[in-house]
């Protein structure tokens, strides 16, 4: 098993017993790997704004033996995933090799579902799947992709989807739809976007659930929510693969058709029925 998974299971297991000190540390070991891989204790301790006891007792916390521990699992970690961008971009045959890219890539689709637990996916599912409440869809520019398919895919299997993307007179405006218990999901990575933190926490003073899809449980966002799931992103090349994101929202997506039932066939035979009718399908 990866070390990566090991360390971030560590951290999500201990994440509600975190101090405000600590939330720091782990968000520091998720974002900049490489800065406490190599760095000292006191490098990391300046980085992450504390002391370097802090660090120490941070990694004995995790059930490490103390900050070389920690150093040495992340090390492995990055070897193994092959993460480092640096790396990435000097080793030409790796990028090239399709054995490595298969193997990455199913790697990141068994971390990011085995991940997934019963509790957060009933709870997830009865709130998609609940046609009195609206589904709100939030993206960085990064994810918009993926999480446009999914808004596009959700709104053929049940109404009142919305996807807030645009200029900020559209989202405001979308946003302005909403009422206490509807639902946002929102995707973003490590060094998220304004926008997208201020939209998420706007929708979370209104009284919205929210369901967070990122890297890890320490992200700014994850913090924000009520249920939040962590996406594997490793890859060959020189940019995040967006494989486990896509396996998640399909998961989810097949999750909340089947907790819809009859309706779901319902609405797919009224919509195949106007694909016919009007030509749109060849």
């Amino acid at each position: 098993m990866p070390v990566t998974k090991t360390i971030s299971a560590r951290i999500e297991g201990i994440s509600a017993r975190l101090t405000r000190t600590e939330q720091r540390i782990a968000r520091l070991v998720g974002n900049e790997p490489e800065l406490v891989a190599f760095g000292t204790a006191a490098s990391v301790a300046k980085a992450a704004g504390t002391s370097a006891p802090s660090i120490v007792r941070f990694a004995g916390k995790l059930g490490l033996s103390g900050f070389s521990d920690l150093q040495a699992n992340i090390r492995q970690e990055l070897s193994t995933r092959i993460s480092s961008a640096y790396k990435r971009a000097r080793d030409p045959a790796a990028r090239q090799d399709i054995s490595a890219w298969i193997e990455i890539e199913v790697l990141n689709i068994k971390e990011t579902l085995s991940a997934i637990d019963t509790t957060r996916r009933n709870k997830t599912v009865s709130w998609l799947a609940d046609p009195g409440r609206r589904i709100f869809i939030l993206a960085s520019g990064q994810w918009i992709g993926p999480a446009t398919t999914f808004h596009d895919f959700m709104r053929i299997i049940r109404p009142r989807l919305h996807l807030l993307d645009g200029s900020p007179f559209r989202v405001a405006s979308e946003l302005g739809l909403a009422k206490r218990g509807d639902v946002l999901v929102t995707m973003d990575a490590q060094r998220n976007e304004s926008w997208v933190v201020e939209t998420h926490d706007r929708a979370r003073g209104l009284g919205l659930k929210t369901i967070a899809i990122t890297e890890g449980p320490q992200n700014a966002i994850a913090l924000r929510s009520d249920v939040n799931f962590r996406v594997s992103q490793a890859t060959c090349g020189f940019f995040d693969s967006k494989t486990g994101l896509t396996a998640l929202l399909g998961f989810l997506l097949d999750a909340v058709a089947r907790e819809l039932g009859d309706s779901v066939i319902k609405r797919l035979e009224h919509m195949e029925a106007m694909w016919t009718k009007t030509g749109s399908l060849r």
